[in-house]
């Protein structure tokens, strides 16, 4: 559902013209009718209906939290309690565990264990993904120890698959244990968990504490201090008190259970019209590919709220969004797209924990406004770097012929080519500014007759341009001279483009590799939502945010030590995945080459 600054501009200075919800999925089928006045009209009420109820919902959550942290915990209870229905409205998704969790957490304080042992059981039925999941086993591991349930207690703790819990799960098994003070119970419930290390050092101790022990005992302890490698000083450890069973570590996460994203892109709903084709369709195909990745996320227990605005280059409704409380809560900012207002959206972030993603850009320049700024494509002078290089490799010899088109992105990468090429010992034999003509192309450029090129670099945006060249140069008996050359520079939809595999590398930063199942299911998914197909567009929204939603859950408050500590590819991405090991551009390989299987692949 659209709120744009042209419907009601009174209402967004106050709320921020923000919140495309998932109804979006609509919009192509609306399109095709012209029922523009409803549509807007009915999405401007829908969506302010549904932010009515998630505000409503958030402050529902916020009360009871607040409640447990006063230590209020049966007010807190009554105040969770609705969030906490079956099948809850979808404005209450992104709070609904977490109201499940609080809701357990008080009912254990007030020894209410049954009530929050059920609470829990049904939060891990409806919600099996939840990112705190963990979390809820501990105290199902608490509750059930707390009522003499320790078998039970022990299979929910060897759930629990977060090491970084290992020590609050050890001295609460070995807390409960211990006060058994039942030799003959501890031996059959180590029998049942041969293998649980918590187990036998409570066992080691209890026998060897234990006036009564036998000859057979003691050397059995003997046996499980060997096997276990328990060293004197935990055998001598004694858990006195009971371990506190609070909020977990990340509090923070907990307390939100939700990351607000603001897209910034040129929706440009002033100029909307059913009747012409639009020149911003890249932005609507865009979010509605982040849509469906917010529901991949929800599936995998990661709450997303999307928060779009209208924003094209005037910098005046910027600074109304940057001074925007909502704004402001942001997780992540992606665009916005043009300069005068990107500058805006950066000194707003600048500083703050607030990433910021520019979705389309290959300006590196960008990344000099802060670093928390990160580009979701290999800025140029990457792409120029891995493109001479690879070329080394693949046209052994110095000398190169490098040909460009009219756009200024096309002379730039030339010229930065030229001197990349140089720099790595190599001579440039020909530099040349081309048009995509046929007998132009034959009278301009050389006949190397006898200094030929060991490869030609082509960079342009006309995409007869490629076809064309090659014609010409194997005019020139260059036929199997090695070719490097932007993606842009061809017609990738022709075939025609697959019969020059073996000589010719490109550089593409957005490959669609159609021949991957996650493409061809990814496309039956956005088809059903929309009655069309993807664009390129729609599958960099998608990857976008799936890879930075799971990062913020993941990493919390050092999200960008999480961004830097590994690559990330796979079938999970649409496309060739994300590489920020090194730089904030994304540092994936941006040069494919023909394999024998038929298909462009990145190169190594």
């Amino acid at each position: 559902m659209f709120q744009f600054r042209n419907i009601a501009r009174s209402f967004f200075a106050t709320n921020g013209f923000r919140n495309l919800s998932d109804q979006t999925s609509n919009i192509y089928t609306l399109m095709k009718f012209k029922f523009l006045i409803t549509f807007i009209f009915s999405c401007c009420l829908g969506g302010a209906l549904h932010a009515q109820k998630a505000t409503l919902a958030e402050t529902k959550y916020k009360a009871g939290v607040n409640d447990y942290s006063q230590q209020r915990f049966a007010a807190a209870m009554e105040k969770l309690s609705p969030l906490t229905i079956a099948n809850p409205d979808v404005s209450y998704a992104t709070v609904a565990p977490y109201a499940h969790y609080y809701y357990s957490l008080s009912a254990y304080q007030l020894k209410r264990y049954r009530e929050s042992k059920q609470m829990l059981l049904q939060l891990v039925s409806r919600y099996p993904g939840w990112t705190k999941i963990n979390d809820a086993y501990y105290l199902l591991g608490a509750n059930n120890f707390a009522t003499g349930q320790n078998k039970e207690a022990i299979e929910f703790l060897l759930k629990i698959k977060d090491s970084s819990l290992a020590k609050d799960v050890q001295t609460l098994k070995q807390y409960h244990l211990s006060q058994l003070n039942d030799q003959a119970k501890l031996r059959e419930i180590q029998k049942l968990y041969p293998n649980d290390r918590d187990v036998a050092v409570v066992l080691v101790q209890m026998i060897e504490n234990s006036k009564s022990s036998s000859k057979t005992d003691l050397q059995f302890a003997s046996q499980l201090e060997k096997q276990f490698k328990i060293s004197r000083s935990e055998k001598a450890a004694v858990v006195e008190d009971a371990p506190k069973t609070t909020i977990p570590k990340s509090d923070n996460q907990l307390k939100k259970g939700y990351f607000d994203v603001s897209v910034l892109l040129p929706f440009r709903l002033d100029e909307f019209s059913t009747s012409k084709r639009r020149s911003n369709q890249f932005a609507y195909d865009y979010y509605l590919g982040m849509t469906l990745a917010k529901e991949k996320l929800r599936s995998e227990g990661i709450n997303v709220n999307l928060w779009a605005y209208d924003i094209s280059n005037d910098p005046k409704p910027m600074n109304d969004v940057v001074s925007n409380n909502a704004f402001q809560k942001s997780d992540l900012v992606i665009g916005p797209l043009y300069s005068g207002t990107f500058d805006v959206a950066a000194d707003a972030v600048s500083g703050s924990g607030i990433l910021m993603l520019n979705p389309l850009s290959t300006d590196a320049g960008l990344m000099k406004a802060g670093s928390n700024i990160y580009l979701a494509h290999p800025g140029i002078p990457y792409q120029i770097q891995r493109a001479a290089q690879w070329m080394k490799v693949a046209a052994p010899g110095q000398q190169a012929a490098v040909y460009y088109g009219s756009a200024a992105k096309d002379s730039m990468m030339a010229f930065s080519y030229a001197e990349e090429w140089k720099a790595k010992g190599g001579k440039v034999i020909e530099m040349l500014k081309i048009r995509a003509e046929r007998e132009w192309l034959e009278s301009k450029i050389g006949t190397f007759e006898v200094n030929k090129p060991s490869h030609i670099a082509l960079f342009s945006t006309d995409v007869n341009t490629g076809s064309i060249l090659i014609d010409v140069i194997n005019g020139r008996k260059l036929l199997t001279t090695p070719i490097i050359a932007t993606s842009t520079s061809f017609n990738m939809q022709q075939s025609r483009v697959a019969k020059y595999g073996a000589r010719l590398y490109l550089i593409e930063t957005d490959y669609v590799d159609r021949h991957k199942e996650g493409i061809r299911e990814f496309q039956k998914t956005y088809w059903n939502a929309t009655n069309t197909f993807p664009s390129v567009y729609s599958y960099q929204g998608y990857d976008q945010l799936l890879f930075f939603g799971r990062i913020l859950n993941q990493y919390k408050d050092d999200v960008q030590r999480g961004i830097r500590s590994q690559k990330h590819v796979g079938e999970d991405y649409l496309l060739s995945g994300f590489d920020f090991t090194k730089s904030n551009d994304n540092q994936i390989s941006p040069v494919l080459r023909y394999s024998s299987g038929g298909r462009w692949v990145p190169v190594n």
